[in-house]
């Protein structure tokens, strides 16, 4: 039996990461960007909820 790896779309992994849908698809200059840029920006960032729960656990902390 073959087996198939799938990966996830641009969009797909804007979603793991928390982000907005598109949030990757235009640069500063409103240029399209490519897809390997944009994995690699998605690649190299933080899933925002993770760094709200951290963040959120840090601000407990220090306010008790």
């Amino acid at each position: 039996m073959g087996c198939c790896i799938r990966f996830p779309t641009e969009l797909e992994s804007e979603r793991l990461m928390g982000l907005p849908d598109g949030w990757t698809k235009y640069g500063a200059d409103g240029r399209e960007i490519n897809s390997a840029q944009r994995y690699r920006a998605l690649g190299n960032s933080i899933a925002l909820p993770c760094a709200e729960y951290i963040m959120a656990g840090i601000s407990e902390i220090l306010n008790q």
